[in-house]
């Protein structure tokens, strides 16, 4: 009868766990889905927010260096302007072309 009593005690304890686990991981689901998820979805819209702005970045430093190396086709080491034409060190040429008052 001891045994018995035993194996039953054992068995409801048993089942008792393994509900009482299953209600705990429901709720630690719960906690995740409607807790974090709201954490998670506003990580995720800042990294899209910034690889957007990376991808702004990267075009405006190809401007940046599309202007730049326009800007050194007229300097006196990039060959010179179209009318044949270098400028000076310091401006002096377009000093010299502004009109006089």
């Amino acid at each position: 009868m001891k045994n018995k009593n035993t194996s039953i005690l054992i068995i409801t304890a048993f089942l008792m766990g393994f509900g009482l686990g299953g209600l705990s991981l429901h709720y630690a689901s719960a906690q995740g889905m409607f807790g974090l998820s709201t954490s998670v979805s506003q990580l995720g819209s800042a990294l899209v927010d910034m690889q957007k702005n990376v991808d702004d970045l990267q075009k405006n430093m190809g401007t940046v260096k599309q202007v730049k190396d326009q800007l050194s086709s007229l300097s006196p080491q990039g060959g010179g302007m179209p009318g044949g034409e270098q400028l000076k060190k310091g401006g002096d040429a377009l000093k010299d072309k502004m009109p006089k008052f």
